[in-house]
C-alpha cells in the first residue's frame, strides 16, 4: 500500500511539473517587437472587397488574406490576380461554399448531404484555381465555410488534416475575446477569428486591436462585406482601423493569416511543451 502511495505521489509530482512548465512557457515574440499579430481576413471573394479592401489595404502597404469560393468571371480573376500582385493571400474557402441547408442553403450545396470526398475534391479544385491565379504553388490557408467542419453530419477536420491540401484552418465567433494567446495547445486548423458583424464601429474594431496587444496574442478579423453586400461593416468604420493599424506598425504586426500561422508553427517547435496540431 506504501508503494503504491509513494508511486502516485512521484506521478502526481511529475503532472504537476509538467503543467508547470507549460504554464511557464516563454510567451511568444512578435517580429520587430511587436505587442500582437494582426490577421485582417475577408470571405467570399466579394466585389465591394475588391472596390473598397484591396486598393486601401494596397495604398496603406497592409496585407489582407481573402478566402475565395470559384471565381465567375476573367475580369475578376484579373482582378485577384493583381491582389496577389501586391502580396495579399489568396486563400481557399472551397469552391462552392456549402453550408447547411438548416441555415437556408439549397440541398444541392448543404453539408447534410455532402460526403468526406465531395467537400475535399471541392477544396483541391479550389487550390488549382487560386494557383492559376497567382502561380503559388505553396499550400494553401483555409477558411471552414460558415465556419461549419461538418460533412455528412461528421466532423472531417481530422480528414482534412490528414489530406495535406491546406496548411492552417480559421474558423469564426461573435465574440470579441477570440484572442489566440494559448499557442502551446492551439490547433493550427482551428483558430479562431472576429466575425465582425454591421453593426461594429471603429471603436469596436480598434478595440479588439487594441486587447489583442494587450495580450501578447494574435488577433484575427474576420470581413465579410465592405460598404456593401452580405454582412457588410461600414467601409468608412473599416477605413479608420486600418488607418489605425496602418498609423501603429511599431505595436501591430499586420500580416497574412498564412505567414502569422507560420511564424506560430515557428514558434513551436522551439518550445517542446507546446503541441500544436498540424
Amino acid at each position: 500500500m506504501t508503494s503504491s502511495i509513494r508511486q502516485l505521489s512521484i506521478l502526481f509530482s511529475f503532472l504537476t511539473l509538467c503543467f508547470s512548465l507549460i504554464s511557464k512557457a516563454q510567451p511568444i515574440q512578435w517580429p520587430n517587437g511587436a505587442k500582437a499579430a494582426i490577421c485582417l481576413t475577408y470571405d467570399d471573394g466579394m466585389s465591394s472587397q475588391l472596390e473598397q479592401a484591396v486598393p486601401l489595404l494596397t495604398s496603406l502597404q497592409l496585407p489582407g488574406t481573402f478566402f475565395l469560393n470559384s471565381v465567375a468571371t476573367a475580369q475578376t480573376a484579373d482582378q485577384w490576380r493583381e491582389a496577389a500582385r501586391h502580396g495579399h493571400e489568396l486563400a481557399n474557402h472551397t469552391l462552392f461554399h456549402p453550408c447547411l441547408g438548416a441555415k437556408g442553403w439549397k440541398p444541392a450545396w448543404a453539408l447534410e448531404n455532402y460526403t468526406f470526398d465531395r467537400i475535399l475534391k471541392e477544396v483541391q479544385s479550389m487550390n488549382t484555381q487560386l494557383y492559376l491565379l497567382d502561380g503559388k504553388s505553396t499550400k494553401r490557408t483555409f477558411a471552414f465555410p460558415c465556419t461549419e467542419t461538418t460533412a455528412g453530419g461528421v466532423s472531417y477536420v481530422d480528414t482534412l488534416r490528414q489530406s495535406g491540401l491546406v496548411s492552417y484552418g480559421r474558423m469564426g465567433g461573435s465574440s470579441t475575446d477570440a484572442i489566440v494567446t494559448n499557442f502551446a495547445t492551439l490547433d493550427s486548423l482551428l483558430v479562431p477569428s472576429w466575425a465582425v458583424q454591421p453593426t461594429n464601429t471603429a471603436n469596436d474594431l480598434i478595440a479588439y486591436a487594441e486587447k489583442a496587444a494587450q495580450q501578447g496574442g494574435l488577433g484575427v478579423y474576420m470581413f465579410h462585406g465592405v460598404g456593401s453586400q452580405w454582412i457588410a461593416v461600414s467601409a468608412s468604420e473599416h477605413r479608420k482601423l486600418v488607418e489605425h493599424l496602418a498609423k501603429n506598425k511599431k505595436t501591430y504586426w499586420v500580416t497574412t493569416f498564412q505567414e502569422a500561422m507560420s511564424y506560430v508553427t515557428k514558434w513551436q517547435k522551439n518550445h517542446p511543451s507546446a503541441s500544436i496540431r498540424k
